[in-house]
């Protein structure tokens, strides 16, 4: 070693790097040091890392709920992908994994496996196909008089609101009547704009 002045510390697998010490070598010299490493636990366990990003583009996959099952099937983790798609589980122990993907829009992705093994870390490239099918809603409530007593067999009707400048126009496309609870439902609704109109017969 030349001489000078220098700072010294260790490192192993499973270790934290020690406290750094400070050595002054003279010609000649001979110095002895000391140095302690403390085990952290943590250091030996395994990472899953990957990114996810929509089949054809590419483009990366932001909101992404990405859940992590041990090998008896219980959840062990769940985390969401960052604006570049990325996601990452730290602190994974030894063994095999299934992880699944899941965004609104997107055909879930998975089972895929991840085997951890003598804290390995994982990396995967997951791609999501979106779907293009319409998912159609319901709209539903209760009809009650002004004392809040429930309406049975009221007449109900849904009417779809456009609006073309400051112009809205009402279009009456479902009916139906309330149950004895004062219910009503309308089903397989597109999305838009409504509104729900109640006339009780006298």
């Amino acid at each position: 070693m030349p001489v000078g002045s220098y700072t010294i510390s260790a490192v192993a697998d499973g270790y934290l790097l020690s406290a750094p010490v400070g050595v002054a070598v003279t010609e000649g010299s001979t110095v002895q040091v000391n140095l302690t490493c403390t085990a952290e636990p943590t250091l030996t366990l395994g990472a899953i890392a990957g990114v996810v990003s929509v089949t054809g583009t590419g483009a990366p996959l932001a909101g992404a709920k990405v859940t992590l099952t041990d090998s008896l099937g219980a959840a062990a983790a769940v985390t969401y992908t960052a604006a570049d798609g990325e996601f990452v589980f730290y602190d994974v122990a030894d063994g095999v994994y299934t992880l699944r993907v899941s965004a609104d829009g997107y055909f879930t992705a998975g089972p895929i496996l991840a085997t951890v093994i003598g804290g390995s870390i994982v990396n995967l490239a997951v791609t999501m196909t979106q779907d293009g099918r319409t998912y159609n809603g319901t709209v539903s409530g209760v009809i009650q008089d002004q004392n809040g007593i429930a309406l049975a067999d009221c007449f109900v009707g849904l009417y779809q609101v456009t609006s073309v400048g400051e112009i809205q126009t009402e279009t009456l496309i479902a009916t139906t009547k309330t149950n004895t609870q004062g219910m009503y439902l309308f089903g397989d609704v597109a999305a838009g704009q409504y509104l729900v109109k109640a006339k009780l017969e006298q």
